[in-house]
């Protein structure tokens, strides 16, 4: 009896696995911190709005690029924005509760991934990056950390607690039965806000804090890529966005934290190039 080859079992699972057509808005949700609202600090504070009171959306922002580039009819309506700034992964486990800190009216003020769970809408699709708030937050000291109600001691344990965060959170969106694509978190050259003077500005421009930065974030996609590999049921792999964005000096806000309209066009355009590799079919 001939072997069957790896390559020919990854081809034939391809070929056989259900076809995902999304044929109406919202059946594809983004998930995610600052990154995915669109924020660009300085510019739009508001994210994944313009302003709130009339919940204008972002144009700006990758998930309501990306609808754009899928679908000519529905537009923005495509794919909703449930980014929110500042969010780790803590904060998307089942019954955690996330407020915008400036603002007690925010639209997306609540508990993010229950109201994504009790929902009523046909959800078929999730694409999901986080772990950049993580890294952030594991630069303070414990303590400061702790009193802030942030991340304490990932640095210690090579972020397992953010792969033991993203799996509940994917294992509810299966269960809901959502399709969800993971993706690398982007490099992180954060310089300490963009104000010139301030001890943030100090302590993040010594180069010591550039490198441990840069490896916490390589830390935690090391961890995205062990769910990509060991948990396949639960994710598919999404865009590397580390290695897309490692040497575009051109895609950044000044705060090398966010990026800019281009940088998140960029992030929609992979996302796109994906999801048609997958064999996505938007119909709407």
């Amino acid at each position: 009896m001939a072997l069957v080859m790896a390559s020919d079992l990854a081809y034939f699972t391809c070929y056989y696995m259900e076809k995902i057509i999304i044929d109406g808005p919202h059946q594809i949700i983004a998930i995610g911190d600052s990154l995915t609202a669109g924020s660009q600090p300085g510019i739009f504070e508001s994210a994944p709005f313009i302003e709130t009171r009339s919940r204008e959306l972002l144009p700006t922002s990758y998930p309501y690029v990306l609808s754009e580039m899928l679908s000519a009819s529905l537009g923005p309506r495509l794919i909703r924005n449930l980014g929110r700034s500042g969010t780790t992964s803590k904060d998307w486990l089942p019954g955690s509760t996330w407020k915008k800190s400036d603002d007690p009216r925010f639209p997306l003020n609540g508990r993010p991934l229950d109201e994504i769970l009790e929902s009523r809408d046909a959800v078929k699709l999730c694409l999901v990056v986080l772990g950049s708030n993580d890294v952030n937050s594991s630069m303070l000291p414990d303590f400061m950390s702790r009193a802030l109600k942030g991340i304490v001691g990932y640095e210690d344990e090579e972020f397992l607690k953010t792969r033991e965060n993203l799996l509940v959170t994917l294992m509810n969106l299966k269960e809901k039965g959502i399709t969800t694509y993971l993706a690398k978190i982007p490099p992180n050259s954060y310089r300490g806000g963009l104000f010139f003077l301030g001890l943030d500005r100090v302590y993040f421009s010594l180069k010591p804090v550039q490198e441990k930065i840069d490896r916490y974030t390589r830390m935690v996609n090391e961890r995205i890529e062990e769910v990509w590999t060991s948990y396949s049921h639960l994710a598919r792999r999404g865009p590397d966005f580390y290695s897309f964005f490692k040497r575009r000096d051109d895609a950044w806000n000044k705060d090398r934290l966010h990026l800019n309209t281009l940088g998140y066009r960029l992030m929609a355009w992979a996302w796109a190039e994906l999801l048609k590799v997958e064999g996505i079919d938007v119909r709407a």
